[in-house]
């Protein structure tokens, strides 16, 4: 397999990630599922969907008791590689009282086929890299707009050899939803986590890979303009500490404007190490107890790629 070839694969896929001669990419442990947030600078403290992939704290301050979400991102085609990446992801949270609340997802990723090579530079069969994750999560309200939360799964990873491990990741928020700005209504969250904590995948033959560990730290306020006008703002920083060779730095933020809680449009940018930047946008509906966001992220440099995500959500 040519190794110029996995490396753009993985540049594609967004985020911290790791390639060698033999493949292994760990880019869905990083990839944001939540389309509201990736529109704005993928800042995923300011979730209101996808809980478990994005702010879990977050459901604890909501309204409701139950939500589920699916979602489907897609990256632009890469020269020379065969195929689209696409991640796929489906969550359900569950709030008991006012201070547990249980989580539940899966995710999968996968789409790019690539010529296989022995040891020679033969050609053998093509080779479809994919993995899968099923997750679980807990978030408890500690009291005083403090809350903890919980996150692991199993993770399974076929490359050109199969490896299996698990991923843990977490975090503590903190939230008001009482302060007044300018003589508005606004609430805040501030949010930190540690993700992608885990022993390294082993796929055989004396090749482990470590997950892709990150540090994350975030923030978002929303206010209440008027009855029908609502402006949020969000703010995340993320830095991939593992693998050692793979150090990343992303920053991104971005601002929301909601209509009347139905409608909202959403801008951002993000910042990247390694010429991984983007802009980003999207647009949001949300009636009665539906959701429905889309965000498209368009790369700034030659590196990384443009993608969109889609997302659908219920809650109640």
């Amino acid at each position: 397999m040519n190794s110029k070839h996995i490396i753009l694969a993985c540049l594609a896929l967004m985020g911290a990630m790791q390639a060698n001669a033999q493949g292994q990419d760990l880019s869905i442990l990083t990839a944001n599922a939540d389309a509201r947030t990736a529109a704005m600078g993928n800042a995923m403290v300011a979730a209101k969907g996808m809980h478990l992939y994005a702010n879990p704290s977050a459901f604890l301050g909501d309204d409701k008791r139950f939500a589920a979400d699916v979602a489907a991102a897609a990256f632009e085609k890469e020269q020379g590689i065969e195929g689209t990446f696409s991640l796929y992801t489906a969550s359900v949270g569950y709030k008991l009282a006012s201070k547990h609340a249980f989580f539940a997802g899966f995710r999968y990723a996968g789409g790019l086929k690539f010529k296989g090579y022995d040891m020679q530079g033969l050609p053998t069969k093509d080779y479809k890299p994919y993995s899968w994750t099923i997750d679980l999560g807990y978030a408890y309200m500690l009291g005083g707009g403090f809350s903890a939360y919980a996150m692991g799964g199993m993770l399974f990873s076929h490359q050109s050899k199969n490896a299996v491990g698990a991923s843990f990741t977490l975090g503590a928020s903190y939230q008001n939803a009482d302060l007044r700005v300018a003589n508005k209504s606004a609430s805040v969250m501030l949010d930190a986590k540690v993700g992608a904590i885990g022993p390294k995948l082993d796929f055989g033959s004396g090749n482990k890979n470590s997950l892709p560990t990150h540090a994350v730290l975030g923030a978002t306020m929303t206010i209440d303009v008027s009855d029908k006008h609502q402006v949020a703002t969000a703010l995340s920083s993320r830095y991939y500490f593992l693998p050692e060779d793979s150090k990343t730095f992303m920053a991104g933020g971005g601002l929301e404007y909601t209509y009347n809680k139905l409608a909202s449009v959403r801008v951002g940018y993000e910042y990247g190490d390694h010429n991984l930047s983007h802009v980003t946008m999207g647009a949001g509906i949300k009636y009665g107890s539906f959701r429905l966001n889309g965000a498209y992220l368009l790369r700034t440099a030659d590196a990384g790629s443009s993608y969109f995500n889609v997302g659908i959500g219920y809650d109640f």
